[in-house]
């Protein structure tokens, strides 16, 4: 992932860049799939599960971060606006997110409705839930 200015993203954001908050941008700057404010939580340091929740809201607030749901899912996923266009592969045995390096959508013509964005999720088996299945 490219590298990150947080300091600068909040501060541009009109943000007080507390620990809390850059642990948190850190976290999710260093993956290469959305997380769960659970996988904030796990990966961040001296922060509670409730400030990671308060902080995620107020990110999306600002347009800093992205809140996405999965197919049959209630739990949330994050990650960093803008960081890159990303399409993902769910497992439905596991829940594991993998990246897809190809967008097959261009933007397509809408009988004049400006398309600004669009979400692509694709769903199987990876690799080890297959491999159980086949057992």
């Amino acid at each position: 992932m490219t590298r990150v200015n947080i300091n600068e993203i909040l501060s541009k954001s009109g943000l007080k860049c507390t620990k809390q908050r850059i642990s948190v941008m850190k976290t999710l700057s260093e993956t290469s799939a959305p997380l769960t404010a659970e996988d904030i939580f796990e990966k961040s340091e001296d922060i509670s599960i409730s400030t990671v929740y308060r902080i995620v809201e107020k990110l999306c607030e600002k347009g800093i971060v992205s809140k996405k749901t999965i197919q049959d899912s209630d739990r949330f996923y994050y990650e960093l606006v803008g960081s890159r266009h990303r399409h993902y592969a769910i497992c439905l045995g596991c829940g594991e997110m993998k990246s897809v390096s190809i967008c097959p959508m261009r933007a397509p013509d809408v009988n004049g409705f400006t398309v600004t964005g669009h979400k692509l999720e694709i769903y199987g088996y990876c690799a080890k839930c297959s491999a159980k299945a086949e057992k």
